[in-house]
């Protein structure tokens, strides 16, 4: 059988952001229930630059004040202010590049090298945007502070591991008072898995297709295990970070990239290797991954991931009750 070339299957233009979309772990993401887009957000995105801060409003919806009491008199009604609000979000360029050496003898060895290669772009961007998730969560619930956290883990030398448990959910939820309703998922790394495994507190629902995977929930929280759940090493102890969250969390939105910066480029550069050439792969995406209800405040290019987990860079808009997630915090 003849040697794949990455040349061999690729087909720059048939390859946009949908298709790379189409790779299993990043579609898994997008499936989840944490993003929310629309047409319109769509359409802010595309017309931003690079790097760009840009407003999405809001209605700022005031307070329950008694309502008017009607009467015969000339006296009229007094209207209550609506008013409009914006939060600011950003958006971001990032690229990464594939030796093309690393992948091609993994072509090679499949019947269908061009989904290989779309795998492998979209199980990447799908690591991606999993830590830019965690790392805006970590921001925004740093500039909340105990009003979204609920720290309970202990780090005395001496005391006793404190570890997830049904108490301490129901206390972490209820941070949002009467809207702890809302709460559909629970993110948490295996570790504290392993805690409510032992205490008997999760459930299987078998799956209603032939060789899915079964679904597990703690009451109504669908349950999402991630080794990427942030792990605080405290003085004495490790504390592990538990997110409770409702759908829509974030507003996402995929901006197209024009002619002049493809989503998929090979690149040859003929002078390396002393001569002997060395061929890439470059991807490409632009995208807005932004929290609802807070701001991002810090002018400049696309956001790191420091940039993201650095508090000083967010502003909350919305009111702790209206916000989406609790963070949790055990042994």
């Amino acid at each position: 059988m003849p040697k794949v070339q990455l040349q061999d299957i690729f087909q720059a233009e048939l390859w946009t952001n949908d298709v790379i979309n189409e790779a299993p772990v990043l579609q898994n993401i997008l499936n989840s229930g944490l993003f929310r887009t629309n047409a319109e957000l769509e359409r802010v995105v595309n017309a931003q630059a690079a790097g760009s801060r840009f407003e999405l409003p809001y209605v700022d919806e005031p307070d329950y004040t008694e309502p008017t009491i009607m009467d015969d008199s000339d006296d009229l009604i007094a209207p209550e202010k609506v008013s409009w609000a914006n939060q600011f979000a950003v958006l971001g360029l990032y690229a990464k590049s594939y030796e093309y050496a690393n992948i091609v003898e993994l072509l090679a060895r499949d019947s269908d090298p061009a989904r290989v290669l779309r795998d492998i772009l979209g199980s990447y961007w799908a690591k991606d945007l999993q830590e830019r998730i965690i790392a805006s969560i970590t921001g925004i619930a740093e500039k909340a502070g105990n009003e979204l956290t609920l720290d309970v883990a202990d780090d005395s030398a001496d005391g006793s591991d404190v570890v997830l448990n049904a108490s301490i959910i129901i206390d972490g939820a209820s941070l949002l008072g009467d809207h702890q309703d809302k709460f559909e998922h629970m993110f948490i790394h295996s570790k504290v898995y392993a805690d409510l495994k032992k205490q008997n507190l999760i459930d299987v629902i078998p799956p209603s297709e032939e060789g899915a995977k079964p679904i597990e929930v703690y009451g109504n929280y669908r349950i999402v295990v991630n080794d990427k759940m942030p792990i605080v090493n405290g003085t004495n102890k490790k504390k592990y970070v538990t997110l409770i969250a409702q759908r829509g969390i974030f507003a996402y939105a995929e901006k197209q990239l024009g002619d002049d910066m493809p989503v998929l480029e090979l690149y040859r550069d003929p002078r390396a290797g002393k001569g002997a050439g060395v061929s890439q792969i470059i991807a490409r995406r632009g995208f807005v991954l932004h929290p609802v209800g807070w701001s991002w405040k810090k002018s400049g290019m696309s956001p790191t991931l420091s940039d993201l987990k650095n508090k000083t860079n967010w502003d909350m808009k919305f009111q702790p009750k209206q916000q989406k997630f609790v963070r949790i915090i055990t042994n």
